[in-house]
């Protein structure tokens, strides 16, 4: 039987990428990052599991799917073809969303919704860090939710609800007011730009938009339905959507305080909206 160390330089010469071979190392021995480290010269505990999960891979099939197995933030997420593998700028879009919550509402108890959420991955990892609030999750696909539901009872949190409904329409039903909407929303209207691994497995409801700010404007149409008067807005966008996005907010958002802000590798992926001061 093979070691770790000796299957992962191996499958580094197959082509592999490192990040790749180090997640399935992982998860055939049920390890973290830190004890694969120590185990690094022990054999494999499945070599047959990982022979049919590189072979799934190099069919085309994205490694997460293979395991049913995302990680964000650090916490493991189940992930099935019915939602979108979470991506690392959306981890980014989280914390600045918790900075900005504690920087503009103190200790105010709140209540938080997480709108197109997907696996739970935003929503889920905001109540995590801020115990204290209520959390709504919100999809339009029921199996979108079920994922969602998953997560939410391996996070044993009690502070967040989930709903099945189309963007804003399960809180303006429910009469539900909202202090904050945190938001990753499809946003892909030309079909040529996605990638075909990504184009074949990952939902297409939950990737594409016609125009491309087709949701942001249902809810800057409609925020004041279901805002406080006091609110905070977060968006994760597409790196080229400032100027459209400038153009709605100059329509619907007269009377907002906005900032658009850059990622990890300088590109414009967030817009954060709050009511005037004024």
């Amino acid at each position: 039987m093979p070691t770790n160390r000796e299957l992962f330089f191996y499958l580094q010469k197959e082509g592999l990428p490192n990040s790749v071979i180090t997640f399935v190392l992982q998860e055939i021995n049920g390890f973290d990052r830190l004890l694969l480290a120590q185990n690094f010269d022990r054999e494999i505990k499945d070599f047959d599991a990982l022979k049919i999960a590189i072979g799934r891979y190099k069919s085309g099939e994205m490694i997460e799917y293979v395991f049913n197995k995302a990680y964000f933030l650090s916490f493991p997420f189940y992930v099935n073809k019915n939602v979108l593998i979470p991506r690392q700028e959306t981890e980014q879009l989280v914390v600045m969303a918790i900075d900005k919550i504690r920087k503009k509402f103190s200790d105010k108890k709140l209540n938080i919704a997480d709108v197109c959420t997907g696996s739970g991955a935003i929503g889920i990892s905001m109540a995590r860090e801020l115990a204290n609030h209520k959390f709504f999750l919100s999809d339009i696909l029921e199996e979108a939710i079920h994922v969602a539901n998953i997560n939410l009872e391996r996070a044993e949190l009690k502070n967040v609800v989930t709903w099945v409904g189309d963007m804003l329409e399960p809180f303006i039903k429910n009469k539900i007011k909202l202090d904050v909407i945190v938001c990753n929303p499809p946003y892909i209207e030309d079909i040529t730009t996605i990638d075909q691994k990504t184009w074949k497995q990952e939902p297409h409801l939950s990737l594409l938009a016609k125009p491309e700010t087709k949701y942001y404007e249902i809810i800057l149409k409609n925020y004041k339905k279901v805002m406080n008067e006091d609110f905070l807005l977060c968006f994760e966008i597409g790196e080229n959507m400032e100027k459209s996005l400038t153009e709605i907010l100059e329509i619907f958002g007269k009377k907002v305080i906005y900032s658009f802000e850059k990622d990890i590798y300088g590109k414009t992926r967030f817009l954060f909206i709050e009511n005037s001061l004024k």
